[in-house]
């Protein structure tokens, strides 16, 4: 074990010992019991709760304060019923109101949560583990929630199932009523004896209130863990029911004129099917299959411009992905602070553009590489384990490219792959402790040689990992330790080698071994945390070392190798409302992390402060102090360099968002001792004129002055340097973006959604110059302090050192000017549960020029509409078949 590790596990485990209780009892905590109605007759979902049902079902009354008064009754009564038939359990719910004029009350399309609207909750723990739960909710205009809760505290709203409900306002205040099938649920078949966990919860928007029938303080972890007992379920049905969702799909696509390009089409349509399989197999287990899946109206990814040396992250928006997401999570421990651990599963690696090149003048290469099938396997069972499997095979996808008078090429840009991930979980004591597994593999065919010295044949993640909680879940200690081995050609491992985020062949890295002749690639990460997780101050311990030849992003998403770090954290909350806060909170943070040689290269402590009004005006300050000694990234391969101190912070303020009119002003300023400055300013207006419509407007401008900029690197350079010139710049960025949304709710059921984001950047490079030497902050600027430089036609021309012999070397000057503009308007209709038909309209404009351009940000985006646009016309249908 390495040496940070063998030094701090001693100490983690002694805390450990030392807090754990003598008693070994899992499950300390007092819960109420509701006895479930047993039914043969049928329940019309109406919402009016007049069937005798409702009369017959005992209720679940005596519900608490979580906020804004922890621990006091709830301001309103609230009754919820439960029934079960042999196919739905059914929930009728009284939600009283003494003012039911004053109920809150928004449209949204389904599973928006950032409304002004009350709302009811229930949920289902029924694996009965006290860690996992199925949650479904509605307003008073009969808006549906739902979403999947893991890990006793977490969330999951892309979970979706198929399900019904009703709400009416009256008289009394409100009712809800939801039949909700069985076959949505996960729960054991044939067990007449065994109970599941139910909590019921209602959000009082006027008053910012949260009340729970089975009380829930909120300074304490937990939150499956703290439901109350669901009783009389009976021995339930444990057919196997299968669930279909075949789809298809019409698409009209028009490009502007591209004149001489073979491969244009100004326009062209497609058409596409596939279908998506669900089944409930034994042990609470389900299997989700789909072949030849459709992504067509997922919504584009931000605008950016990205002048690091690193790999920009989104987020996974398609639902096959997003489903039960939260069953292959690994690698990550409980904490309040860790150093950007690895991502051990990036489900946009799946299906991600081909990367093979083709060269020539012209090009013909898809944007994304199909998926021809994939399953998904998960659920726990109950014996305790939790299981999550993954296989998904990628199609091999070929290109075209030509060159203008020479033949047309053919080729391989992504191999057929197939990639597998496996997560298990063994939970015990009751759920508060859990051992598990984590397995991912990657196998690529092998045929196209140009493809072969780019990938890695074959990618191999395996690790394990702990968490285990005491004390009523106020303590925990958990730790991942992980190794991976990556095998190929030698000039596809000599590239990950070299990649931006290992830098194996740093010419002063002499604690590492950069070998071109290597065909395979190996090391580990390894993390342990200590944390105090309930009560109003909570704090943890985080120790975490990357080796530098640990790779995952064939499968996950890694920016860092050969790093040893200790973070920290220590936080306060006040959840209770005082005479002049609703709530507030306060924390500090600090990370210092090493390479494994022991060079210094972070020193960070950072500050969080939150406050909400009485008048539920909302005020946030944050911000950090960054001082490491050493930068081996800066050269991005060359020796290493100084880090000068930086500092940021961020202010913004809300106003209350009960009102139909909300505004909220943030900015952002940071520097550094070098020279580096940066301020972001943004404005949010969102305005709700009726209960149906809500206009959001978001502008934000943005400037920055590096003086650090990377540019390139050429040969010739000094001794000091390894032989190499690196050279940088100055480098002014002024970008400006205005992201509108629109969204019309026609009924719960039908909705339209508008989006448009127009965005402009500028960059002016200035003061070429060239880095000194290694662990130094030091440069020679081309034309002052050495040397000539000459900018003339877009091409920078330098002669290092004028008249002596060094030899005169150009580039491509770096200004740009960079616009786009991306837009989508999705009307969608549920014409039943499950079944969905969306008319969507995409459009995109967008311009790049190699020069600056004397505008302000602000006033480029109009000429946005100069560009001619890219149109996707689309027409989707999507039908539920099941029980």
């Amino acid at each position: 074990m390495p040496i940070l590790f063998s030094s701090a596990l001693p100490s983690i485990l002694a805390v450990a010992f030392a807090v754990q209780s003598p008693s070994s009892r899992a499950d300390t905590l007092p819960r109420p019991r509701l006895d479930v109605l047993r039914i043969t007759e049928p329940v019309t979902i109406d919402g009016r709760l007049d069937e005798p049902v409702w009369q017959r079902a005992a209720a679940a009354t005596d519900w608490v304060q979580s906020q804004p008064q922890a621990g006091r009754p709830a301001s309103e009564r609230s009754e919820a019923r439960v029934a079960i038939d042999g196919q739905n359990i059914y929930v009728g719910i009284r939600l009283y109101d003494r003012r039911p004029d004053s109920i809150g009350v928004q449209l949204a399309r389904r599973d928006v949560d950032d409304t002004y609207t009350d709302r009811v909750w229930v949920g289902f723990d029924s694996y009965g583990d006290r860690r996992t739960a199925f949650a479904f909710a509605v307003s008073p205009l009969g808006v549906q929630s739902d979403g999947y809760g893991f890990n006793d505290n977490e969330f999951d709203p892309q979970w979706d199932a198929v399900w019904q409900s009703q709400a009416r306002i009256d008289s009394l205040g409100w009712t809800a009523e939801m039949r909700i099938p069985l076959s949505q649920l996960r729960y054991t078949a044939g067990d007449s004896t065994r109970d599941w966990g139910v909590q019921f919860m209602r959000e009082i928007a006027r008053r910012g209130e949260e009340s729970y029938w089975s009380p829930r303080d909120p300074t304490a972890r937990g939150d499956v863990s703290r439901y109350g007992v669901l009783t009389g379920l009976g021995a339930m049905n444990g057919a196997l029911p299968l669930e279909a969702i075949p789809y298809a799909r019409s698409q009209l696509n028009t490009r502007p004129p591209d004149p001489g390009n073979p491969f244009h089409a100004n326009a062209n349509g497609e058409m596409a099917f596939g279908v998506d399989l669900r089944a409930r197999l034994p042990k609470s287990l389900s299997l989700t299959a789909t072949i030849n899946p459709d992504f067509g109206q997922v919504e584009a990814d931000p605008a950016v411009v990205n002048l690091s040396a690193f790999e920009v992250f989104f987020p996974e928006r398609r639902p096959f992905f997003l489903e039960n997401l939260d069953a292959f999570r690994f690698g990550g421990t409980t904490t309040f602070n860790d150093n950007d651990a690895p991502n051990f599963f990036y489900t946009r690696r799946v299906g991600r553009a081909p990367r093979g090149e083709l060269g020539g003048d012209f090009s013909d290469i898809p944007a994304q590489t199909p998926i021809l099938a994939a399953f998904k396997l998960s659920g726990t069972t109950p014996s305790g384990w939790a299981i999550g499997s993954l296989n998904a095979t990628t199609a091999r996808e070929a290109g075209r490219a030509i060159d203008i008078g020479g033949p047309l090429r053919r080729g391989v840009v992504e191999p057929l792959t197939n990639s597998h991930v496996t997560r298990v979980r063994r939970l015990l004591r009751g759920g508060y402790t859990s051992i598990g597994g984590f397995t991912s593999w990657v196998e690529r065919e092998r045929g196209d040689s140009a493809l072969a010295s780019l990938l890695p044949q074959r990618a191999l993640v395996g690790g394990l990992d702990f968490d285990h909680a005491i004390g009523d879940r106020a303590w925990t200690f958990s730790g991942v330790f992980a190794r991976s081995n990556v095998r190929g050609e030698a000039s596809a491992i000599t590239r990950l080698q070299r990649a931006n985020y290992r830098l194996l062949q740093r010419p002063d890295a002499t604690h590492l071994t950069y070998d071109p002749t290597r065909t395979a690639l190996d090391g580990g990460y390894y993390s342990l945390s200590a944390a105090k997780t309930s009560g109003r101050l909570t704090g943890s311990m985080t120790a975490e070392q990357l080796d530098a030849g640990f790779e995952t992003n064939d499968v996950g998403f890694q920016q860092r190798s050969d790093l040893r770090s200790v973070s920290s954290g220590i936080f306060y909350r006040q959840p209770q409302q005082t005479a002049r806060f609703q709530s507030w909170s306060t924390g500090a943070f600090s990370t210092v992390s090493w390479n494994t040689a022991g060079d210094n290269l972070e020193r960070r402590v950072a500050s969080f402060n939150e406050v909400q009004f009485r008048n539920f005006w909302e005020l946030s300050i944050e911000g950090n102090v960054e001082s490491g000694r050493y930068n081996d990234r800066l050269l991005r391969g060359g020796p290493m360099a100084t880090r000068p101190v930086a500092g940021r912070i961020e202010v913004s303020v809300s106003t209350d968002e009960r009102r139909p009119l909300i505004l909220g002003v943030g900015s952002e300023w940071s520097g550094s001792r070098a020279g580096n400055r940066g301020q972001t300013f943004g404005v949010e207006v969102d305005w709700r004129p009726i209960s149906a419509l809500r206009i959001r407007v978001e502008p934000e401008v943005a400037t920055a002055t590096a003086v650090d900029q990377y540019v390139t690197v050429v040969n010739g350079g000094r001794d000091a340097t390894g032989g190499a010139r690196y050279v940088f710049a100055n480098v002014e960025q002024r970008e400006a973006r205005l992201n509108t949304r629109l969204d019309w709710t026609f009924s719960p059921y039908v909705s339209f959604q508008l989006f448009v984001q127009p965005f402009a950047s500028t960059g002016w490079f200035s003061r070429y110059k060239e880095f000194l030497r290694p662990r130094d902050f030091a440069f020679g600027v081309y034309g002052e302090d050495q040397g000539t430089i000459t900018r003339a036609n877009g091409q920078v021309t330098v002669d290092p050192d004028a008249a002596g012999p060094a030899s005169t070397f150009g580039f491509s000057d770096r200004d740009y000017t960079a616009r786009e503009l991306r837009g989508n308007a999705v009307l969608r209709w549920e014409l039943r549960p499950g079944s969905t038909v969306f008319l969507v309209w995409q459009q995109s404009r967008e311009s790049f020029d190699s020069t600056n351009d004397p505008r302000n940000p602000i006033g480029q985006l109009g000429a946005l509409f100069d560009a001619r646009s890219r149109n996707v016309f689309l027409v989707k249908l999507a039908w539920w078949l099941g029980r």
